[in-house]
């Protein structure tokens, strides 16, 4: 039983445990009133806890009950040492009948079957002889069975809703995610990448038009080297929003496509490796996160690495995106990792870790983790592992 199941179920079961409360304090008064002493008050007190102790704690214990096979089992022989009190009452088909469905709820058709087959036999063989008990006993016991699969179906259907309601909650996230982003990239582009680019215009016509009145070749190159870091920011921030929105051709090419990008643009060669399934895997809401790691590890490879060749792959490894960036660079520094980090990240003596910090909060964000370690021939492996979103997995499971 998965987490969303025991939520899913815990109101049904709470209720289920409930009804088997009043009709043992039923019994109890039964016990007393039929003179069964002793004997009757006891067997009551033996069967409470089996129903009061998973009606308090549920929410927080009850995969621990769903999968102990002594407490089903004890639940089991004290649900028929429950029915003696009860024996020749109709309250002993109501206590019978909501035990059943409690099985039924979380253990399954086939096991809740078994389980409730004591309750069953106890049934035909507790009424008074004649047809009346015989009917009696015989109507208690379909009863038993039947609600044995109204549970196991009322399960499965609040199990499906909850799949159904935790899928939609992660669409609509991811919707508001996605407009965010598109607000973002909207005012970026309205903002910021006009502005750039008008100053890389002007830095340019200044560099031309200093060259022109013979002006100081270090004045000139200096206005060079402006309009060229304006120029590289300008590339940063369309960069940035072509993040930001969604690509149409999926995430397989878009890594691709960033690969190939970071490439022409640092002169270094990397090689990528993508799995076609990726984008499945990812789903939208991982997307953006898988997206982001590999950027932020090839920044910092080109920032810090020194390599002369990258290895990029993507690969989907049970239902989760695993990323490995490789290179031959300078390796980790020897102060190891910061937190999981590396030398990439430090910049040497001087740097933060501010990247790598942020590729690890991305991991853990998502359920997974990161973990950098030294090449087999020097450099630097960084692996990323982003599991799928749970509802996504629940559903795939289902």
């Amino acid at each position: 039983m998965d987490a969303l199941t025991q939520r899913a179920i815990g109101p049904a079961v709470r209720l289920l445990c409930q009804v088997r409360l009043v009709v043992l304090a039923f019994a109890l008064v039964l016990a007393l009133l039929d003179g069964a002493g002793w004997l009757g008050v006891f067997l009551v007190v033996l069967a409470a806890p089996f129903s009061f102790v998973p009606a308090l704690n549920w929410d927080t214990r009850g995969r621990f009950y769903a999968r102990n096979g002594i407490l089903l089992a004890g639940d089991t022989a004290v649900a028929v040492v429950a029915l003696l009190p009860l024996a020749g009452s109709p309250l002993m088909a109501v206590y019978a009948a909501a035990t059943a469905a409690l099985w039924g709820l979380f253990a399954g058709l086939r096991l809740a079957v078994v389980m409730a087959a004591p309750l069953c036999l106890y049934q035909l063989t507790a009424y008074d002889g004649g047809w009346r008990g015989l009917v009696t006993g015989a109507a208690g016991a379909v009863l038993t069975i039947i609600m044995t699969w109204t549970g196991t179906h009322l399960g499965r259907r609040l199990r499906r809703q909850a799949v159904q309601a935790a899928e939609l909650a992660a669409v609509r996230a991811d919707q508001a995610a996605l407009a965010e982003r598109l607000s973002l990239a909207r005012d970026l582009h309205d903002t910021v990448a006009g502005d750039l680019a008008g100053l890389a215009l002007a830095a340019r016509g200044l560099a031309d038009r200093l060259d022109r009145e013979g002006a100081a070749a270090d004045t000139v190159g200096v206005a060079r080297e402006l309009g060229a870091a304006v120029r590289t920011a300008h590339e940063h921030t369309r960069r940035a929003l072509g993040e930001l929105r969604d690509d149409p051709d999926g995430l397989a090419a878009l890594l691709t496509e960033t690969v190939g990008r970071w490439t022409e643009r640092t002169g270094t060669p990397a090689a990528a490796d993508v799995d076609p399934g990726v984008d499945a895997a990812a789903g939208p809401g991982r997307a953006r996160h898988v997206r982001a790691v590999v950027t932020e590890l090839l920044e910092n490879v080109r920032k810090h690495a020194g390599a002369s060749h990258v290895a990029v792959t993507v690969a989907v490894t049970d239902g989760a995106v695993r990323v490995v960036v490789s290179d031959d660079g300078a390796g980790l520094g020897a102060a190891g990792p910061p937190g999981g980090g590396s030398a990439l990240d430090t910049g040497g003596s001087h740097g933060g870790h501010y990247g790598m910090r942020g590729v690890r909060e991305r991991a853990q964000l998502c359920g997974g983790d990161a973990t950098w370690e030294a090449g087999p021939e020097g450099g630097t492996v960084v692996t990323v592992v982003l599991p799928a979103e749970p509802a996504r997995a629940l559903v795939e499971a289902a």
